[in-house]
């Protein structure tokens, strides 16, 4: 069942900034999520969904992890990107981690480098009606 409101909190896990873009997107005039009412949210205790993009870096890791700490239960985490699922062009880095489905324990994930706005709008749509485990590629 869709949700009438979703609050969505944004982390950036050392990504390049190319997915942060394409989540930007989602509220400018042509994709205007506030139309679902869907909103970015600046704290993680307002978030019904965390995305995240980058691979999770390691000195990122502590902080991603504080941040579904404090958002209230239940909540979805959707990774974006091909970063976060652990198989963009750092996989295998030392300093890259293993991707939000790994380290986050991301439920719902869209493929890309980056993905389009539509994919991701997809990916929030599935996270607010049930949060399953499926891949949404763009």
């Amino acid at each position: 069942m869709m949700r009438h409101s979703l609050g969505i909190r944004h982390l950036s896990c050392g990504s390049c900034n190319g997915c942060e873009h394409e989540v930007n997107a989602l509220s400018n005039a042509y994709y205007d999520i506030t139309r679902e009412g869907w909103d970015i949210v600046a704290s993680p205790r307002h978030a019904d969904v965390v995305t995240v993009t980058g691979p999770v870096t390691e000195t990122m890791r502590d902080a991603a992890r504080s941040t579904l700490e404090a958002t209230p239960r239940p909540y979805v985490v959707v990774a974006i990107g091909d970063c976060a699922l652990g198989k963009g062009p750092w996989a295998g880095a030392a300093e890259a981690g293993k991707g939000a489905v790994a380290e986050l324990g991301a439920t719902v994930w869209v493929s890309g480098c980056p993905p389009a706005p539509e994919a991701i709008r997809a990916a929030l749509a599935e996270a607010a009606r049930s949060g399953e485990l499926r891949e949404l590629d763009r």
